[in-house]
């Protein structure tokens, strides 16, 4: 990079100056704000651990949520877990291949904010079937306006932003949003109460 100093005796000049490689490692950090990737920020909370051990221990999943993404993440509480049997726990621990479809169903390749969730009825999951997206709102909370989409499920659609009503009653396969919008590097998160199941896997 080029800069201007100041000679001792002979008036300023420019000249190259090259910073040392851990200075121009600084420089980028400070340049390019880090943030958690999603697999950081998941784990980092202490509150899905199963999930993300199960994550873990699936070969090739870190690595996937690790890279640039989006994704967005439907993430079960340690609770959710909990109310499985310990027969179907166990079921799904001891099938790698179950394992992963488990969880890669809770994965949506793209970035989806609560407000967005308001617009989708269906979302295509990284296993391969869909998430079906739902509001259980029956009538226009204050502030909001009734809008005609056409027959659409989702009619409620706030003219400035979702209430937190709106938020709270979101429902991804019958499992409530917890917390919505925790937001990582490489995506986004909604803290689901329900382990999701895809058709065709047995517990």
């Amino acid at each position: 990079m080029r800069v201007h100093v100041l000679a001792h005796e002979h008036g300023s000049q420019e000249r190259d100056v090259w910073p040392h490689p851990r200075k121009c490692n600084l420089l980028e950090k400070k340049e390019k704000h880090h943030m958690a990737n999603i697999f950081e920020t998941a784990r980092a909370e202490h509150a899905y651990n199963k999930y993300v051990n199960g994550l873990e221990s699936v070969a090739g999943l870190v690595e996937t949520l690790s890279g640039p993404g989006p994704f967005t993440i439907f993430i079960p509480t340690d609770a959710a877990f909990d109310r499985l049997s310990d027969d179907q726990q166990a079921d799904m621990i001891e099938d790698p291949g179950k394992l992963a479809r488990v969880l890669k169903y809770h994965i949506v390749p793209g970035y989806y904010t609560a407000d967005d969730l308001l617009d989708r009825l269906f979302l295509k999951t990284l296993e391969g079937q869909r998430l079906r997206v739902w509001s259980d709102v029956s009538e226009v909370p204050v502030g909001e306006e009734e809008i005609d989409t056409g027959g659409d499920a989702l009619s409620y659609i706030s003219s400035d932003t979702v209430t937190t009503s709106i938020r709270e009653s979101i429902k991804i396969n019958g499992g409530h949003v917890l917390q919505a919008n925790v937001i990582a590097d490489n995506g986004i998160m909604h803290v689901i109460d329900k382990v999701l199941i895809p058709q065709f896997t047995m517990l």
